[in-house]
């Protein structure tokens, strides 16, 4: 993605544009891999661990990026929400899918109709197995 395009976003929720914040969120635009802290480190060497830990949870708080928590590994991974979607769960293999094929608007709908507040944000997992496979 084009700086500028990383810059915008970045400062649209109010984060300063650092080299370290551009680097990890192009990365994270364009690796649809949900990457660990440990992963990303790997790819990006030249960049300390303890950096790109204290950028994702910029990156976190902020919106532009979140987390999802498996079951399996115990590890947090990271994703970029730039679009509303939602994450299918491999139990057994661990792999995180992006789904993006139903309208999400009635349970965001329902949310704030059963609470009263408005609703920012959301998170969906869906976890589940290969029919295939023995339990």
């Amino acid at each position: 993605m084009a700086e500028h395009e990383l810059r915008d976003i970045l400062q649209s929720h109010g984060l300063k544009a650092t080299s370290h914040r551009l680097t990890i969120l192009d990365y994270l635009m364009t690796h649809e891999t949900h990457p660990t802290a440990e992963m990303i480190h790997a790819d990006l060497s030249a960049i300390s661990l303890a950096t790109i830990y204290n950028t994702l949870e910029k990156l976190v708080a902020s919106g532009i990026v979140i987390v999802i928590d498996t079951q399996r590994d115990d590890k947090r991974h990271y994703d970029f929400y730039g679009e509303p979607h939602y994450h299918i769960i491999n139990s057994r293999t661990n792999e995180i899918i992006d789904a993006d094929n139903f309208d999400v608007t009635p349970l965001v709908d329902a949310a704030r109709d059963a609470s009263g507040l408005n609703i920012t944000g959301f998170h969906i997992e869906v976890y589940g197995v290969n029919p295939d496979d023995a339990i």
